[in-house]
């Protein structure tokens, strides 16, 4: 039952089909993760493989927030997948995949020109998503410290969090007062 689901999902994925599908079956895919636990067991190098690709593929435009949510779901997956034991390797590679994301075009700090207000919000909701993932990898006991010194983790979250509270001001008109709240506390918590 749940083997065979999860697998047709992943063909889902697999498959040229837009962003708003993909959206869909990301979101199904970590309510799988999410609620049971026996669906991480499921997780192959192959599926691995696809969500660093999801997240690393470039922003389209023209799925907007159905991209945003689609990259999310896979930054939230990969969070719970890590969250298990797993070799360095797998941190490492999971590690690069979303410290690329964090300096992509969408999430770039230093690109605080957008003339889109939405764009911006976009961007927070996945730097937001990422920062609290690698909080989570690298905040516990059985963290990867290797990979963490490696990879400048505490050095990327320096560089970006000043260009994170300029979003957050800049996004005051078009955002929720609990986004604002789960930003800043996001913030907060990585300056520590």
């Amino acid at each position: 039952g749940l083997d065979m689901f999860w697998w047709e999902l992943i063909a889902a994925m697999s498959s040229d089909v837009s962003d708003g599908p993909k959206a869909h079956v990301t979101s199904v895919m970590l309510a799988l993760l999410r609620h049971q636990p026996k669906a991480r067991t499921i997780v192959n190098s192959a599926v691995l493989d696809l969500l660093l690709a999801l997240i690393t593929q470039q922003y389209n435009a023209e799925g907007g927030a159905n991209n945003v949510q689609m990259k999310c779901n896979a930054i939230s997956m990969i969070g719970l997948l890590c969250s298990e034991p797993h070799p360095s390797e797998v941190n490492a590679r999971v590690c690069s995949a979303l410290l690329e994301r964090l300096r992509s075009p969408l999430s770039s700090t230093s690109d605080d020109n957008d003339a889109d207000s939405e764009k911006a919000r976009q961007s927070l909701v996945i730097m937001h998503e990422i920062l609290d993932v690698l909080m989570d990898m690298y905040g516990g006991d059985d963290s990867h410290d290797d990979v963490f010194g490696q990879q400048d983790i505490l050095g990327h979250f320096q560089r970006c969090l000043p260009g994170f509270k300029r979003r957050v001001k800049k996004t005051v008109a078009n955002s929720t007062r609990e986004e604002l709240d789960t930003w800043n506390e996001t913030a907060l918590n990585c300056s520590r």
